[in-house]
């Protein structure tokens, strides 16, 4: 049922979109075009500090829900040191509000291999960006690997 009201209102958001709410979308993207930047770095207190202090985040590699910045912190260290590395792909975006905006996308990850060729790993993400003081955060974020199209 709370799924049925999220996807209503995404779409009504969508159709229905003040062109002023067009600019937020982009400015909201900046950054989780910097939330990339910094995981593609390795900087794990920089990645931490792209999230509110109470964010949710159901990561790729994950078996649960980071709900602290400390889990969040131990979760992107494991990330860093396994060399991994991200590419944005395409995207959409919905603004639900002046402050709050809905992105979902694809990424792939990256790590060396033991024999030079990188292992690619192709996901999906979304993340619920809000704006707190001027700064947009990443309030939520949900990434799962990407399901091979049926041949």
């Amino acid at each position: 049922m709370i799924m049925k009201v999220l996807v209503s209102a995404l779409f009504a958001a969508a159709v229905i979109i003040p062109p002023a709410l067009a600019d937020e979308r982009e400015d909201a993207y900046a950054g989780v075009e910097r939330w990339s930047a910094a995981f593609y770095s390795g900087d794990v207190e920089q990645i931490v500090r792209m999230y509110t202090d109470d964010a949710l985040v159901l990561g790729t590699l994950s078996p649960g829900m980071i709900s602290k910045p400390d889990d969040l912190r131990a979760y992107f260290k494991a990330a860093a040191a396994a060399k991994l590395q991200v590419k944005l792909g395409d995207h959409s975006a919905v603004a639900l509000a002046k402050d709050a905006v809905a992105i979902a996308g694809f990424y792939d990850f990256s790590r060396p291999a033991a024999d030079g060729q990188p292992v690619v790993v192709s996901a999906r993400f979304s993340f619920i960006m809000v704006k707190k003081d001027g700064i947009w955060k990443i309030a939520h974020h949900h990434s799962s690997v990407r399901p091979k199209s049926p041949q």
